[in-house]
């Protein structure tokens, strides 16, 4: 791409508002990427594409591209606080890493073949396979998170009342014994994580999940934490933000491979990527620092609402178009 910041003038407003909107949708996104664990490109992927009219395969490039700097400052965060279960998240690399690779390679060259060109329904065949797939994959996690979230706040709150219960029948108890039992019972409500086993099962389901990481994170700009989040929640029982800062390392080294692939392909408008990371990396720095106090099922629950939104707007901006 020619290294220049002519793309802003195709923003509906012009090339200052185009400007800004770009950094506030970033930092934005930071937020929400660092604190969900799932790289922002659901909602990077779509803007790109809907506002600045790139192809599918361009809106990807951008949405990699800003990953890996938000990703490198939430993970010092998290790092700090010691979330990152670093065998899981390195286990998962030995697949995304390549699967990555190959699928941004193979979907960028099938965008410039004559089928990709092809249109369908009034839009190029690449770009409606996009749109089916992406909203498709994104529907049914938002569905299932949703869920989740809800089952997991009802056991929350079950718990606090029943332990209200129990303090308030506690009257034999001295101040300072109630207020032991309290944080005692306080410290009960989250779950305690067991140590992770390499065991020939385990390994195999990380190193599967890691293949689709790499696969989603090329073909969607998202990052590929909308897996491992949930892979990380339900099977290895890690709390959510543990889960979070896992999947952001996998994020992070695999966005930045995969963006030097589309560089080399030609997909890329760096100085999108360039105003969006400035951007985000206050928004994540933030959004991390709320995800390690954050409760447990809201992680969840935030994840779930803006992937229903994200799934719908997408389908309102593009059906449209279908002649």
């Amino acid at each position: 791409m020619e290294p220049n910041f002519q793309i802003f003038h195709d923003f509906v407003w012009g090339f200052w508002p185009g400007i800004f909107v770009v950094f506030g949708v970033s930092f934005f996104v930071g937020y929400l990427a660092s604190f969900l664990g799932l790289g922002g490109g659901f909602i990077y992927t779509p803007f790109f594409h809907s506002f600045f009219h790139l192809t599918a395969v361009q809106a990807v490039a951008v949405s990699l591209a800003q990953m890996p700097v938000s990703a490198l400052s939430g993970l010092y965060v998290y790092f700090k606080n010691d979330k990152i279960r670093w065998k899981q998240g390195f286990l998962l690399l030995l697949t995304s890493i390549p699967s990555a690779q190959y699928t941004a390679y193979a979907f960028g060259r099938f965008e410039d073949t004559s089928l990709g060109k092809q249109l369908y329904y009034g839009i190029p065949l690449s770009e409606f396979v996009y749109l089916i797939v992406f909203t498709f994959f994104l529907g049914v996690l938002a569905v299932y998170n949703l869920i989740s979230a809800l089952k997991k706040r009802k056991k929350y709150y079950e718990s606090m009342q029943q332990n209200r219960n129990d303090l308030a029948d506690s009257n034999s108890f001295t101040k300072r014994q109630q207020s032991n039992d309290s944080d005692s019972k306080q410290n009960s409500l989250r779950i305690e994580e067991p140590s992770f086993q390499f065991s020939s099962r385990s390994i195999l389901i990380v190193l599967l999940v890691g293949v689709f990481f790499g696969m989603f994170s090329s073909l969607f700009g998202i990052g590929g934490g909308f897996l491992a989040v949930p892979l990380f929640v339900y099977y290895f029982r890690m709390s959510p933000v543990e889960a979070v800062a896992t999947s952001f390392l996998g994020i992070f080294l695999t966005s930045f491979g995969t963006t030097v692939q589309f560089l080399i392909l030609g997909k890329l408008h760096w100085e999108l990527a360039l105003v969006g990371s400035f951007g985000g990396i206050f928004g994540a720095r933030i959004g991390s620092l709320k995800a390690v106090r954050a409760k447990p099922y809201s992680i969840l629950l935030v994840t779930a609402t803006f992937q229903c939104l994200v799934v719908v707007w997408y389908l309102v901006g593009k059906l449209p178009n279908f002649h």
